[in-house]
């Protein structure tokens, strides 16, 4: 805060100096050669100064409501110590706006596809904002404990809910089929927890160590446990993500429509194959480079397939000429279209 009040004054100072050198009778011939710099250098100190205001604005909440809304619970940020719990990890986002933006337009891409599962589901609809805690929304993104993809599972996890792990296929890359792994995954978390709070918890730190705390600390309330602190911060940093996301523009991020990233629409096919097939076939079958195809198919990890049944991700406005230019492949059969 301090720094940002420094440079705002220095601004100002610079701007004094420079109308107190610069500016002079306007019939001078010196003014009409000077005057075209000086008034666009005037225009970029009050752009700096527009800026510093907006910047010295995000470094307060006194703004915010006494309580905020996370699946339908309402979490008090200013009692006790919430309020610092809360505000670790909403200015430490806030202090990164490029990636920020980043993330905003990420969300966008993919609000759609998870949103469709979430409501398929009948799960909350803040349940995106995990997803965004804990990837960026980055579906290639993979942490230190080898979790992997958009929803951050490690490979026991992803198999016990259904995704295939192998050498040739890693669904835990499987954008949709991950997403709705996911979200599988949270809802037998829930079952066990009746707290949607605790079921988040859980699928950072693990059921048992969750379990563990509640047998052993007297209490049912997430905000009233001692967990490990990655745990504790979790559920504030998809606290914070939510407030910043949803809204973005007051915290500095306005982002022009040209500038979004385009939509994630695909469908999956359950296709079979009956003897060995280069995954480039797929790609030209979709009319896309290779590694347009491999993008929408991260799960796929080798170039070569064997016999087998295999999900593949097909941009929905390619799909009926794919199922055309397949058909010059008679040893591969749909065997579903989802």
């Amino acid at each position: 805060m301090k720094h940002i009040l420094s440079r705002f004054l220095c601004v100002l100072s610079v701007a004094g100096i420079l109308l107190c050198i610069f500016v002079v009778p306007a019939d001078s011939q010196t003014t009409t050669k000077k005057k075209e710099p000086l008034e666009q250098r005037i225009t970029e100190l009050e752009k700096d100064v527009t800026r510093l205001f907006r910047e010295r604005d995000l470094y307060t909440i006194e703004h915010l409501p006494e309580y905020l809304m996370l699946c339908d619970k309402r979490i008090p940020i200013f009692k006790g110590d919430m309020r610092e719990r809360f505000e670790r990890e909403f200015f430490q986002l806030l202090e990164n706006k490029g990636l920020l933006t980043i993330v905003v337009k990420r969300y966008l891409k993919y609000l759609s596809m998870i949103n469709e599962e979430i409501e398929e589901m009948a799960l909350p609809a803040d349940l995106i904002y995990l997803v965004v805690s804990e990837s960026y929304l980055n579906p290639r993104a993979v942490s230190k404990a080898n979790a992997a993809g958009l929803w951050q599972f490690i490979k026991e996890t992803g198999k016990r809910e259904g995704l295939r792990v192998d050498d040739y296929i890693d669904e835990r890359y499987n954008i949709k089929k991950s997403t709705r792994s996911g979200l599988t995954h949270l809802k037998h978390l829930y079952d066990e927890f009746d707290d949607w709070l605790l079921a988040m918890a859980a699928y950072n730190a693990g059921s048992n160590r969750i379990k563990d705390a509640l047998e052993n600390q007297g209490t049912k309330d997430f905000f009233d446990l001692f967990l490990p602190e990655e745990t504790e911060r979790y559920i504030f940093r998809i606290l914070a993500l939510k407030e910043i996301i949803t809204n973005r523009e007051r915290y500095g991020i306005k982002i022009d429509e040209k500038e979004l990233y385009k939509p994630f629409a695909i469908d999956a096919v359950l296709i079979k194959i009956e003897k060995e097939l280069h995954t480039n076939a797929l790609a030209r079958c979709m009319d896309m480079s290779y590694r347009q195809f491999r993008y929408l198919n991260l799960h796929i990890r080798k170039y070569i397939l064997p016999k087998g049944t295999y999900t593949i991700n097909v941009p929905v406005e390619k799909k009926e000429s794919f199922f055309k230019k397949l058909k010059a492949y008679p040893f591969v059969l749909i065997e579903n279209d989802k």
